[in-house]
């Protein structure tokens, strides 16, 4: 009667250094190596862990599919699945107006995949949502208390986790955009010299120019017109930063042709149908957002140009204000502010505002920039011109303060702020040159001003929601 012999699922001591197989026969107890060795059979030598199988493998499969780095992150480890909805849905309905760089529905669609394919989500994703949330939770701090635990370090260091900072990732759009929201959501929480937001933002700017420059014409036609809607928003941070002495990497000369950088005046449905104005998508040029960013892209080209001058003098500057108000006068009606009537919707009155403050802002630092030439003259009352143009330019921005919504404001983030102050600042100046008899005016104008703004200027800590 033969036996039955086999395999030892655990080889002995002996067979495993000789690297032989252990078969043991039926009711034995040792193996037939050591058998016919004549020697102890037995199982007493730590046996070393096995690592995870195919790691380079599966390595060269994440950086292939644009997934380098920690793969055990999901959006799950930034925040639960609900909260990272109620986050994208705020921050397509209230800071997507004047940041129109995504498109709704095709984002929607790779948001809902990610969560049944989590697995297969790049890091180029991951990142753009991270950043998606910091940008909100930094935009809309009265809303703070809808987004529990997330913050905009919280965001930052999962970005941190996933590798943003890799010198081997690829310059991409989506990439830019990241940064750009990182970067913004930084200046909302820290001001104009946090060093980080200055990082990201240059950074932002850097691949912009790069792939506007170099590699346009590979992209999509939805990827060329997106990356032309972030070239100009990023243009009007570089000016702005620029008007409160800040230098960042500067995007545009002030001799650049820009036609062939401006984006289409179509709306985000458009985008998926190449602009086609016949396409079952098509939704009125009412629908489209991008008609404001290219005229706020227009108000800082005439600062930008008023700028382009060794020397500086009154009539230059007097021109540039006029062609202020000449491109305001000439907004479509749902883009105009015309004395306390609100023409258009949510997203078209953040637009607005974002407008005509910016619009009031720039005739506030061309005014300045006059009253400082007449200082330098010897003229020692600030000239009655300027004087009443500064009036006008606070008169109409306490107008729109005081008729506009909070949330309208709140959406435009906090660098709204600072443009509004800086409008302010202007009338101390009036207070203490008592010139003109108009410092009674002036400080009336200023209490009122400072009231509003001790409203919308609400830390974190002391945010009251709106409901």
């Amino acid at each position: 009667m033969s036996m039955t012999r086999q395999r030892n699922s655990a080889a002995c001591d002996a067979c495993r250094a000789r690297k032989v197989k252990c078969m043991v026969s039926d009711g034995q107890s040792k193996c037939s190596t050591c058998t016919e060795l004549d020697i102890h059979c037995a199982s007493v030598q730590p046996r070393k862990k096995r690592g995870p199988k195919n790691r380079y493998v599966q390595t060269l499969r994440n950086e292939l599919d644009g997934r380098s780095g920690e793969r055990s992150l999901s959006l799950e480890a930034l925040a639960p699945f609900e909260l990272i909805q109620q986050l994208v849905a705020d921050w397509f309905g209230w800071i997507h107006p004047v940041a129109p760089i995504l498109q709704q529905d095709q984002f929607m669609q790779r948001l809902t995949d990610s969560q049944a394919s989590p697995d297969n989500v790049s890091t180029s994703f991951l990142l753009l949502v991270a950043s998606i949330g910091a940008a909100t939770v930094a935009s809309l701090r009265r809303r703070r208390h809808l987004y529990t635990n997330v913050t905009v370090e919280s965001c930052l260091d999962f970005a941190d986790r996933l590798g943003v900072w890799s010198p081997n990732a690829a310059i991409t759009v989506e990439r830019s955009i990241a940064m750009y929201n990182f970067g913004s959501a930084l200046h909302h929480e820290h001001g104009i010299d946090s060093p980080l937001s200055h990082r990201l933002i240059t950074e932002a700017a850097m691949s912009v120019k790069y792939l506007i420059h170099q590699s346009i014409d590979t992209l999509s036609f939805m990827d060329a017109q997106i990356l032309k809607r972030l070239y100009w928003l990023i243009y009007a941070g570089n000016c702005t930063s620029d008007m409160y002495g800040r230098q960042l990497l500067l995007l545009r000369q002030a001799h650049d042709q820009t036609n062939t950088f401006m984006p289409l005046e179509i709306s985000d449905a458009q985008l998926l149908d190449h602009g086609d104005p016949s396409s079952s998508n098509r939704i009125s040029s009412e629908h489209s957002y991008v008609p404001g960013l290219n005229a706020l892209s227009r108000l800082f080209m005439v600062w930008q140009s008023s700028q382009a001058t060794a020397t500086q003098w009154m009539e230059n500057l007097q021109a540039h204000i006029e062609r202020t108000h000449r491109l305001v006068d000439n907004l479509p009606p749902e883009l105009s502010w015309k004395g306390s009537h609100i023409n258009g919707g949510f997203g078209f009155n953040v637009q607005t505002v974002n407008l005509k403050i910016t619009q009031l802002h720039i005739r506030s630092n061309l005014l300045e920039q006059m009253n400082s030439i007449a200082k330098v003259e010897g003229l020692l009352i600030t000239p009655h011109a300027i004087i009443e143009e500064r009036h006008r330019v606070v008169d109409e921005l306490l107008d729109i303060l005081y008729h506009m919504p909070t949330e309208v404001f709140d959406a435009n983030g906090y660098s709204i702020i600072p443009k509004i102050r800086d409008i302010g600042s202007a009338l101390l100046d009036e207070l203490r040159t008592g010139s003109h008899g108009r410092t009674l005016q002036a400080s009336v104008n200023l209490d009122r001003l400072l009231a509003r703004l001790e409203n919308l200027d609400l830390r974190p800590a002391t945010a009251t929601p709106y409901f």
